[in-house]
């Protein structure tokens, strides 16, 4: 009985002022009918291009995105018909994984006109691959044509020998080598040029989608009309000054002859190898550098040893100088009294110039030891000391007279005499 109620109560307000509801209903219908008349409602065919936003980093899209090919919209009458500039078409990467899986991934289109409105879009959404971005080397590979009839060709040399490869992580794993093809022509010109390599598997098959970097390798291939070989010594070429006060003494190099292959014209006026120039531009000793001949263009080294070791001495620059030395003497006795016959040497020194202009800096004074000598006269050998790297060559005198007597007992009551000791004067140094 409670149901029967309730049921006409729901009854009666559904069909209360029911006139008043249906006018109501009409009159939305009338102005959404209106809004709609008021718009231009079209349907814009294609093609619009997707772009990726929130691209995790280090990653790389391995597939085409698929373009948008249908927009439905409505936009004011006045705004006439719109172009693909006129919506911004993406799809947001950010929650998917750089697992090299395709994935599908919901196409958002926004109108760059806030008065459009899109109703719909085809397709819905486009399937994304995304992968890990990697690189790794892989050596260069030069490959070659046949020379022609007649011709012969030396040893190939590519710079650099690798290059990196990057992108995918599934097509840069394919990656085996960089290949660089090159013909040989028949005008006998040699090859050197820069070339762009290209990215290949085990089966020599390309590998697209990578980069390579540097993309051009530098290719040089010498090509013979007349081949002939050549045994020249191997002449150093040094440059630069050494240090102040040094000098080249002597320079040496390993090997001493090199055998050379080339055209017979190139060949005949060449007298040596020069290597390519060892520095010794402020050197204060020995340099020894592993370096490349310096050789013509189509001329290259037999074997598999290439370069040469060059080694340059460097060694002081020494003279002779005569300097004149003060006599300093040393354990004297406050009851004696010293005298010495000769208050300076000359001295005759050699070593280096560097060395040399040191002492000439300062005075030079030589120390006599005088501690053990007694009262009387003792003749005392003059013995400088200095650098192991600076000899003496001569001292005048060699030695000196030193007479040591008793000091006078002092009257009661007087002050004792004032005495030098026999302290000698400080030397300068002669020209």
């Amino acid at each position: 009985m409670n149901i029967g109620r309730g049921a006409r109560r729901v009854g009666r307000s559904i069909v209360h002022n029911w006139p008043l509801k249906l006018a109501a209903i009409g009159l939305a219908t009338f102005l959404y009918a209106g809004f709609v008349a008021s718009q231009d409602s079209n349907v814009y065919s294609g093609p619009v291009p997707v772009k990726p936003v929130n691209q995790p980093a280090d990653t790389v899209i391995t597939n085409q995105l698929r373009d948008v090919e249908q927009i439905q919209y409505i936009a004011p009458a006045d705004l006439g018909r719109l172009r693909a500039e006129d919506f911004l078409a993406t799809v947001d990467l950010a929650g998917v994984q750089p697992d090299g899986n395709p994935v599908n991934v919901r196409v958002n289109v926004r109108p760059n006109d806030a008065r459009v409105t899109i109703l719909a879009i085809r397709p819905q959404s486009i399937p994304v691959v995304l992968d890990q971005k990697v690189s790794k080397q892989v050596s260069v590979t030069v490959i070659q044509s046949p020379p022609p009839d007649g011709l012969q060709v030396g040893d190939t040399v590519v710079a650099p020998t690798s290059v990196e490869v990057s992108g995918a992580s599934a097509d840069v794993k394919r990656v085996v080598e960089a290949r660089v093809s090159v013909t040989i022509d028949a005008s006998a010109v040699n090859v050197d040029r820069d070339v762009a390599p290209e990215a290949v598997d085990d089966s020599g098959q390309s590998v697209t989608g990578v980069k390579l970097e540097p993309t051009t390798v530098h290719v040089q291939i010498p090509v013979y009309e007349n081949l002939q070989n050549k045994t020249v010594p191997v002449n150093p070429i040094v440059t630069g000054t050494p240090a102040a006060g040094f000098r080249v003494d002597r320079i040496t190099v390993d090997p001493l002859v090199v055998s050379l292959k080339g055209d017979q014209d190139q060949l005949a006026g060449l007298r040596t190898a020069d290597t390519a120039p060892v520095s010794v531009s402020g050197a204060t000793r020995e340099v020894t550098s592993e370096v490349e001949y310096s050789l013509p263009t189509g001329v290259s080294v037999i074997g598999a040893r290439t370069t040469a070791l060059v080694t340059v001495r460097i060694v002081a620059i020494t003279e002779t100088r005569n300097y004149v030395a003060g006599l300093r003497l040393d354990g004297r006795k406050p009851e004696l009294e010293y005298d010495v016959s000769d208050r300076t040497v000359l001295l005759t020194l050699f070593g280096s110039s560097a060395e040399l202009d040191a002492l000439q800096s300062s005075a030079i004074v030589i120390a006599l030891n005088v501690d053990s000598l007694g009262p009387g006269s003792h003749q005392v050998t003059v013995v400088p000391q200095f650098p192991s790297s600076v000899s003496v060559a001569a001292i005048a005198p060699q030695q000196v007279t030193v007479t040591v007597s008793q000091r006078p007992t002092p009257a009661p009551g007087s002050s004792p005499a004032a005495s030098d000791g026999g302290a000698a004067p400080t030397a300068t140094s002669a020209p």
